[in-house]
């Protein structure tokens, strides 16, 4: 894997970035250096164990290094002792070797230990596992190498209980929030097991995203302070890997565009895609090649800046809209350059009005769309079907130029780019 130059290259294209090793697995994962015997932690479990050799932890650095990208690492939460508490033995050993290899890694403890209960028979309350987030943060706290290292957690599913709400709250009440640099939680919309290609166009499907949000606020909000950055640690369209032959086709697409652009408006400091490759919902199939996802979040990393910009658009709601100051680029080397970007969810043209954004005469449109049906692989961009070239290279993104009006027009079913240059917005002026 870590040679692979097709699958360094299609990484690299989403950098800056993180490779999270997390999921499921994560919770079953022991660290075994090369040439000493691992200790059977769990010899009367009934779920597989899996060894994390010295020799592959350092092969999947050498893929994020020459990736570019940064490794966040999930530790094993289900070591623990007769007494409740975790087992720091394993992650011990992990830390010396990674510390002597000089191997930059953040970290988490846990995937989703709410659902232990469901998935591997077994609690963990969330008050001992902010005890013991406080324990890590002191163990990382004694290497050089990681006293740093960002740590991250609880790592929860989406609050869709209140039962989910309280074990977030009593993880930060017992010592996680001062332990965390960022705090976490995980969202899906649906399951892809039985998932519905209406369900992908549902506008309440959208809307979930903020109700989570907002109840993640809202839990927050009872802590006597909460100022720490937010992230989905973990996100894509649908659970169980995703929802066949729609996940990973361009209908998968306008849900994540969307998760992109509210997350950001909604203060959301990252997103953690699930998956690069594996499952229904991964960016790049069994052949190392893009699905529509991964030209959308690379077209999305091309032109989107950090900064979100509040407007206001007259439209249907099935046409969803969000703004950020524009990356620089070439093309509009000079002025300040704001990226309006967003989907319409209606099979007819949409009519959107941007009044208050005054700009140059001239807009630059990226139109994405798919070549044939919804649940096509293929993504065609003002008209043309995106292919990489000759050894995995990029092709050119070229924009259309049309005329800016004060009714801007997208396509039906369709992903729009609109960069608006020499605007009048100081906080998108080059510095």
């Amino acid at each position: 894997m870590e040679s692979d130059p097709t699958l360094i290259k299609l990484i690299k294209y989403l950098s800056p970035a993180y490779l999270r090793i997390g999921g499921n697995q994560a919770d079953q994962i022991v660290f075994v250096q090369d040439g000493l015997s691992g200790t059977n932690y769990r010899s009367e479990s009934e779920f597989d164990e899996y060894i994390l050799s010295g020799s592959d932890w350092l092969q999947l650095h050498h893929l994020a290094r020459q990736a570019g990208i940064k490794v966040i690492y999930d530790l094993n939460s289900l070591l623990r002792f007769v007494n409740g508490s975790w087992n720091s033995e394993n992650a011990q050993q992990m830390l010396s070797f990674s510390q002597q290899h000089k191997l930059e890694v953040d970290w988490e403890l846990g995937n989703e230990p709410n659902s232990y209960p469901k998935k591997f028979d077994t609690v963990v309350n969330a008050s001992q596992l902010g005890r013991d987030f406080v324990g890590l943060r002191e163990l990382l706290n004694g290497y050089s190498w990681y006293e740093n290292s960002l740590l991250i957690g609880p790592s929860t599913t989406r609050l869709r209980t209140k039962d989910i709400e309280d074990y977030f709250l009593h993880f930060l009440e017992s010592g996680g929030f001062e332990s965390v640099g960022a705090i976490t939680f995980h969202h899906y919309y649906f399951s892809g097991m039985n998932a519905t290609s209406r369900e992908f166009l549902d506008l309440s499907t959208f809307d979930y995203l903020e109700y989570c949000i907002d109840t993640v606020k809202s839990v927050l909000s009872l802590l006597p302070s909460a100022d720490k950055p937010l992230w989905l640690g973990e996100t894509s369209t649908a659970w169980h890997g995703g929802a066949p032959n729609m996940s990973d086709r361009f209908l998968g697409s306008f849900l994540w565009i969307d998760k992109l652009g509210l997350s950001a408006k909604m203060g959301i400091d990252v997103v953690v895609r699930q998956s690069i490759f594996k499952g229904d919902y991964a960016l790049l199939n069994q052949s190392y090649y893009p699905n529509p996802d991964w030209w959308v979040s690379v077209l999305y990393k091309e032109l989107v800046g950090t900064k979100v910009i509040t407007t206001e658009t007259e439209g249907k709601a099935e046409i969803r809209l969000y703004a950020h100051c524009a990356r620089p680029n070439s093309i509009w080397a000079s002025g300040s350059s704001v990226v309006v970007f967003g989907v319409n969810l209606q099979d007819e043209v949409g009519f959107v009005q941007i009044k208050e954004l005054r700009s140059a005469s001239q807009v630059y449109s990226y139109e994405l769309s798919s070549n044939e049906t919804l649940f096509s692989q293929f993504v065609q961009l003002n008209g043309e079907t995106l292919q990489l070239r000759q050894n995995s290279n990029l092709p050119a993104f070229r924009p259309t130029v049309i005329e800016r009006t004060e009714t801007m027009t997208i396509s039906p079913y369709a992903i729009v780019f609109w960069v608006f240059t020499d605007t009048d917005l100081e906080a998108c002026a080059p510095e």
